[in-house]
């Protein structure tokens, strides 16, 4: 199979999986915001479990990975998959230690917290902490495992057992919470409950996908250099992942403490322009990260670019279309995902400016995702910190400038988007200082192709959306009318955008082509399968 061939069949695989993971999660927010509303508790459960996930994106998802994976592709270069399993056994030996002694920490400052915070909301807060803590090891060691078995070939597995986490949770709110709890907080230990069992499953799964590939827990190689090599690159990431996941954790506690229900509102539009950025940005970036890990080790620095190149313009084709249809469809997205139980319409109209603000910045959060990773791939991980350390003070500024001049949440979304402009700009000039081997394919033409085509689309998808809706608002369901119209609308814009794409010859259009070709295919089934039915009856 041709390396892209094999690249999109691994990108499809792990994209419909993720798409799953991703309908599972925007359930789990439409039943925990039918919950709880923009209320107390359930903007404590948000904070709380943040917490946790700050230092799975910061040990787990973030620096730790990125430091193993080129060292784990090295490995495999050298001596095999035996020897890299081998290694990796040893790094969660020397690890595993740190992050259970951090998750007592964090229980514990919880605990204090409980005891010496006067604010209720605050104390649900800091209860919910010590409930959610334990998901941080379990889903620290689970992406360890995730990034061995997707560096042997095997992906789809970390969004199946996203899935899993997802389903738990929301049995946890939706049945055991529902059902034997009284009280709000009843319902939202139980929600920390469901995802407590999630965790378990992220490790298990992956675990379980890492043994078919070959991988046993007790074969350990223990290798000095390499560990070392690990922890000069771990170090500045971790510091780098680490100020980017309190930048975070900044902008959502002054969400909290600004305004209860703001860090709701803030949540839910980050979760829907989370959507695309998983299933397709998260997607290319995690195919294409090992393949420039083993370009780099094996010195093909061609290839190495074009991987780079080839995942970049996949995710400006996708993306940049995705913002300007959250933009145009804001307040209907809103509203036909979370309008109903205690989430009501002037709370989805305080979530509609946020999430334009954030769609207009999720390009770049998308291209940031694919330059670190070929920062770490290359070894620049101290250029990835200093970056951050940047990115961060310009949000921090800006957004206590927005807060002081009294612009609340949605000043915090706009410090969030400048600062995501910034920090995207800054990585590629760092890539392109250190290694210019990945631009060796330039982007402006593909990028300004998406740019152009995208405006095309959302005046196309806007204006049938508008005609569908008004024809049939006097007949159908709100909320069917809502789903027809942009359903149809949408279609149609991406039809126009994809022509676009494919007249003007974009490198990326034989997945256009492939589409078509399946549509095609699936068509040509429906209709044997109807004349076979039809001859079958008039036989009778």
């Amino acid at each position: 199979m041709r390396e892209q061939n094999r690249q999109y069949h691994n990108m499809a695989k792990t994209a419909s999986w993720t798409m799953v993971s991703r309908v599972l999660g925007l359930v789990r927010d439409q039943v925990t915001t039918g919950f709880f509303g923009a209320g107390a508790v359930g903007a404590a459960f948000l904070f709380a479990f943040q917490i946790p996930n700050l230092f799975r994106r910061l040990l787990g998802e973030g620096a730790l990975t990125a430091a193993a994976v080129p060292v784990l592709a090295a490995k495999t270069h050298e001596g095999g998959s035996q020897e890299a399993f081998g290694f990796l056994n040893y790094v969660i030996k020397r690890v595993l230690p740190w992050m259970l002694a951090i998750t007592l920490l964090g229980v514990g400052l919880a605990l204090l917290g409980m005891f010496f915070l006067r604010d209720p909301k605050q104390q649900y807060a800091a209860e919910l902490t010590i409930w959610c803590m334990p998901y941080m090891p379990l889903i620290c060691v689970a992406a360890l495992f995730t990034s061995a078995v997707n560096l042997s070939g095997r992906f789809g597995l970390a969004e199946i057992a996203s899935s899993a986490l997802n389903l738990c949770m929301i049995l946890g709110i939706g049945f055991f919470g529902n059902f034997l709890a009284e009280t709000d907080m009843g319902k939202a230990r139980w929600l920390c409950v469901g995802a407590l069992a999630g965790g378990t499953m992220q490790l298990l799964i992956p675990m379980w996908g890492l043994h078919q590939a070959g991988w046993r827990r007790h074969f350990m190689k223990a290798d000095e250099q390499a560990w070392h090599a690990l922890r000069i690159a771990f170090v500045p990431a971790a510091l780098g992942a680490g100020i980017l996941q309190i930048n975070f954790l900044i902008s959502r506690t002054l969400a909290f403490n600004v305004d209860g229900a703001g860090l709701t509102y803030y949540y839910i539009a980050n979760r829907i322009v989370e959507l695309p950025i998983g299933l397709f940005s998260t997607t290319i970036a995690t195919v294409m990260f090992p393949a420039m890990a083993t370009a780099f080790a094996e010195k093909d620095f061609a290839s190495m670019g074009r991987n780079y190149a080839r995942g970049m313009r996949l995710i400006m084709a996708i993306n940049i279309a995705a913002a300007m249809g959250f933009a145009v469809f804001s307040i209907k997205i809103v509203k036909l995902l979370f309008e109903f139980g205690q989430f009501k319409a002037q709370d989805c109209a305080n979530t509609e400016t946020v999430l334009v603000l954030f769609s207009l910045a999720m390009p770049f959060h998308a291209m940031i995702s694919m330059v670190t990773r070929a920062l770490n791939v290359v070894g620049k991980t101290k250029a990835t910190f200093n970056v951050a350390i940047r990115s961060v003070a310009v949000n921090v500024v800006l957004s206590v400038l927005t807060i002081y001049y009294g612009y609340g949440i949605i000043g915090l979304a706009i410090a969030n988007a400048i600062a995501a402009v910034a920090q995207y700009f800054l990585l590629r000039r760092e890539l392109k200082k250190s290694s210019p081997e990945f631009f060796s394919e330039s982007l402006l033409k593909p990028f300004l192709l998406t740019i152009g085509g995208s405006l095309i689309m959302g005046m196309v998808a806007y204006q049938f959306c508008q005609l569908i809706a008004n024809l049939c608002q006097s007949w159908l369901n709100e909320k069917i009318n809502l789903m027809l119209s942009m359903s149809i609308g949408a279609a149609i814009g991406a039809s126009c955008y994809a022509a676009i794409l494919y007249y003007f010859k974009y490198p990326e259009r034989d997945l256009i082509i492939n589409a078509l070709e399946k549509i095609k295919t699936f068509l040509n089934r429906v209709r044997d399968t109807l004349r076979s039915l039809l001859h079958r009856w008039r036989s009778r």
